[in-house]
């Protein structure tokens, strides 16, 4: 019989934490012909799950569009699959095998917040070019060698790295401060609450991985204008002043597909 060492028994354990796994709330659908509507992939930001958009989702299917939402490895449906080895480039891949293995073409993929950072990511290795507009909700935009730490404040960033260093976990910001940086109040506090998971510290420094803009592919950006964030007023005002950029402003809060499904559904109609 073949006894399997106890460093061959983590490997497997660590191996199997951070491959990426195919997502529910899928709503399968063939290779889009030329011309027909996009799919819809919404792909969501730190700590949360698919389950952020699922308020929005059946919105977009009656209004004739083909969605999925996939959980990211660690998060959501996944959480308990989490693993200090688990990163913005597992991340990105989770987003290219959602594409890959449910056949997905033709494909708008919606980054919000540090789902920007998972969408260049994506972009930066579509080496099939299943992404054709990429629309950054009030999210961050790095560039090639650039993460959500690039754009921090020095202390923080220091902080990223000493946990992601340790092979620490980022707990989900407290209850208090749900309102300030979600908009998230009564019944959607409550929604979103017992459902946000801590996740690896490596997400947010590991840095883009080649260029995510190239010919071929729309670029939109996003703004909640309910969102005080500076990080996010500031990708905001840059990505108004990039000409491969089309810029929009929605008048709600950083989890508006939460908060208001009806207003997230008209303003990402508008941009498609």
């Amino acid at each position: 019989m073949t006894r399997l060492t106890r460093r061959a028994v983590f490997g497997v354990a660590s191996a199997a934490a951070v491959a990426p796994i195919a997502a529910p709330f899928i709503i399968p659908s063939a290779r889009a012909a030329s011309g027909a509507k996009p799919h819809i992939c919404l792909v969501h930001g730190a700590w949360h799950g698919a389950w952020a958009w699922t308020r929005l989702m059946p919105l977009l299917i009656e209004a004739g569009y083909t969605v999925s939402a996939p959980d990211l490895s660690g998060l959501g449906a996944n959480s308990h699959r989490q693993a200090p080895e688990i990163g913005l480039h597992v991340h990105g891949q989770d987003v290219l095998n959602h594409l890959y293995f449910n056949d997905l073409d033709n494909v708008a993929v919606v980054g919000h917040s540090y789902g920007g950072c998972v969408l260049s990511e994506a972009l930066a290795g579509d080496s099939d070019k299943r992404i054709t507009h990429a629309i950054y909700l009030d999210a961050l935009v790095p560039g090639d060698g650039e993460a959500l730490a690039t754009f921090v404040p020095e202390q923080v960033r220091g902080n990223f790295e000493a946990a992601a260093e340790a092979g620490g976990m980022i707990p989900p910001r407290p209850p208090e401060l749900w309102e300030k940086m979600w908009g998230l109040t009564g019944e959607t506090a409550d929604f979103a609450g017992p459902r946000l998971r801590p996740m690896s510290a490596r997400c947010f420094v590991e840095p883009v991985q080649g260029d995510p803009f190239r010919d071929g592919v729309k670029y939109t950006f996003q703004r909640c204008t309910q969102n005080i964030n500076p990080l996010f007023e500031m990708f905001s005002e840059k990505m108004k002043a990039d000409p491969r950029f089309a810029h929009a402003e929605i008048d709600g809060h950083h989890d508006v597909m939460v908060i208001d499904p009806p207003r997230m559904r008209d303003a990402l109609i508008s941009a498609l």
